[in-house]
């Protein structure tokens, strides 16, 4: 199913454009999701679709309270959440985190390449490309079944 890499790709567009990642988008994700559990798990995928999209909401609302992720990303996760199992949902997650690391770390040795400073400005990372990462390597790389 190509749905959810599209929009996850629209949501990574949208993300370095704008800044933000569109309510529009995330509810046009979480309805696709919900129709395609229903159609794949009938009533019980209701369960699923509503427990998988609370996970990211309950697990990251602190570090959004920090101002350490936005509102859009956890949103993202959600939508992910709806389409994938809890297990993958997780594996997503906590590579996703893994990847904006890594990005991150390159950032910063970046910027003490080209500056010669460690840079003392406050930077913001879109953090839309490692969700997507993340989807690809849990997903298609097989990391869990």
């Amino acid at each position: 199913m190509l749905a959810l890499p599209v929009i996850l790709g629209v949501a990574v567009v949208t993300d370095f454009r704008e800044m933000r990642i569109s309510n529009r988008l995330i509810a046009s994700g979480l309805m696709v999701g919900f129709v395609l559990r229903i159609v794949g798990e009938g009533s019980t995928g209701i369960v699923h679709f509503l427990v998988n999209i609370s996970i990211p909401v309950i697990m990251l609302f602190l570090l959004f309270q920090m101002r350490a992720l936005g509102a859009g990303d956890i949103k993202l996760f959600s939508v992910v959440g709806g389409f994938v199992t809890e297990r993958q949902l997780l594996w997503v997650m906590a590579i996703a985190f893994l990847v904006a690391a890594a990005i991150g770390a390159g950032k910063l040795a970046y910027v003490r390449w080209t500056t010669g400073s460690w840079g003392r400005n406050r930077t913001y990372m879109h953090f839309s490309p490692a969700i997507f990462i993340a989807y690809g390597i849990v997903v298609w790389g097989c990391v869990v079944e």
